[in-house]
């Protein structure tokens, strides 16, 4: 609608102007990032003959075009960056092609479990973090609650080998402490950063494309891989991460950040579903101790600041 239209136009009678979402609604919005990453395991099964690269290349890209769309109209929308304005663009590039390069380099290194295990303590390094930060304050009830999402993460994850690689250890370290960095950041940065998700999202999909040119073959996906590939650009990455991070800056970070430990526990029911993963006294027992972190951050009463 043009400017003239707009000061022209008669606000419909009965009309009541749209309410703010409240911290709670935030939240909840920010929860629902978990079940769509939970979707990358079972949808990377139909991808394991694509080089790595070359699969995060596609799923950048479409996790570009994904942010373009979502960020439209919104008050971090689109806008000229200046210099400074592309720092925000960089840090989460950096968080999602360096988090997922050391994960990938990592897993050479160590046991898949293994690996995801050790790039799963991110949410208690979101807690260390951002209380070193000043950010919040970590309450006794919120280290519990931390400790025991990891716990249940372990329980679910843990295969029973340990391969004390320390650069393969130090890179899935990385990998976490990267996106958890980024978390941090995102509330530490009070300035508008225009659209940032789309900007690091393309700024990774170069990055990967030109590293896949230099050191990968290119193989052709069938309809099946690329079909995987829009979806976990387009939702798991695109929605999953835009409404992490609208939740995580506007609603309560520190109880994101133990919700956080459903993400294996839902990958694990649904590649349980696919028939590519069995339902163990691990999973009931890592679900429960999982729950009970949870609800142990409940009773938290500590919360971050919501976003401008």
């Amino acid at each position: 609608m043009t400017e003239s239209v707009a000061c022209c136009a008669v606000p419909a009678q009965g009309t009541a102007p749209r309410r703010p979402l409240s911290s709670a609604q935030w939240t909840l919005l920010g929860a629902l990032s978990i079940p769509l990453w939970a979707m990358w395991p079972s949808l990377a099964l139909h991808m394991k003959t694509l080089p790595p690269l070359e699969a995060l290349a596609v799923m950048f890209g479409c996790g570009f075009l994904s942010f373009r769309v979502l960020d439209v109209g919104s008050a971090d929308g689109p806008a000229a960056p200046t210099l400074r304005g592309w720092l925000p663009s960089l840090v989460y590039a950096g968080a999602l092609a360096g988090g997922d390069l050391c994960f990938l380099l990592s897993t050479h290194r160590l046991p898949a479990a293994q690996a995801n295990l050790l790039s799963y303590l991110w949410p208690v390094m979101i807690g260390a973090m951002g209380a070193a930060a000043g950010l919040f304050r970590l309450r006794p009830r919120l280290v519990g609650a931390l400790l025991m999402g990891f716990a249940g993460a372990a329980i679910l994850l843990w295969d029973g080998k340990l391969e004390p690689s320390v650069s393969g250890m130090a890179l899935a370290l990385g990998s976490g402490a990267l996106w958890a960095a980024y978390c941090v950041f995102r509330l530490a940065w009070k300035e508008p950063t225009g659209n940032l998700l789309a900007r690091g999202s393309g700024i990774s999909a170069v990055v990967c494309a030109v590293l896949h040119f230099i050191i990968e073959p290119t193989v052709r996906p069938d309809g099946v891989q690329i079909l995987c590939m829009a979806v976990s650009g387009f939702i798991a990455l695109g929605l999953g991460n835009y409404l992490w991070d609208q939740g995580f800056r506007r609603g309560d970070s520190q109880r994101l950040a133990v919700m956080a430990y459903a993400t294996p526990l839902c990958s694990t029911l649904l590649l349980a579903s696919w028939g590519a993963a069995r339902l163990t006294g691990n999973l009931l027992t890592g679900a429960l101790v999982i729950v009970g972190a949870g609800l142990l951050s409940r009773t938290d009463t500590s919360r971050s600041a919501p976003a401008p």
